[in-house]
């Protein structure tokens, strides 16, 4: 499973690993994180879980990519998108943005620490860090989580 995560607050690499680790349910030692800059060095490329975070700007303060291996299926990881965003917020208490590719690609679910979850249109700039913006007019009402 590949997912997209944005966040509303950072979390320190220390955090991301502890927290990925509980909610795919695999020991820390099976979960690589890295910063964009060294997403290609020494990484763990066995691990059960790659993450890669980058900086962002404005609404969202960090960007995700995360790759889990099939194999954690077997220690009842989370099995969607959907699923680990709303494992992830709960256990981080952090809102988690994730794509909604299905409506348009400025669409995104916000997964509340609560489990709600509400869409959202999210307006991306062109410059690095990108600058994210939620559109006023663009949140949507909640949606069961």
């Amino acid at each position: 499973m590949i997912c997209n995560f944005l966040l509303t607050r950072p979390l320190e690499p220390a955090e991301l690993t502890e927290v990925l680790a509980a909610v795919v349910r695999v020991p820390h030692r099976q979960v690589d994180v890295r910063a964009g800059r060294d997403a290609l060095g020494e990484r763990d490329w066995d691990a059960f879980v790659l993450c890669t975070y980058h900086p962002a700007r404005g609404d969202v303060a960090m960007s995700l990519d995360i790759q889990v291996q099939p194999a954690t299926a077997v220690y009842g990881a989370p099995a969607t998108e959907p699923e680990l965003a709303a494992a992830f917020a709960g256990a981080t208490g952090v809102p988690v943005l994730h794509p909604d590719d299905r409506i348009d690609p400025d669409t995104y679910w916000v997964t509340a620490p609560t489990g709600t979850v509400t869409r959202a249109r999210l307006l991306a700039s062109g410059d690095e860090p990108t600058t994210y913006t939620v559109n006023p007019d663009g949140l949507l009402s909640p949606c069961g989580a």
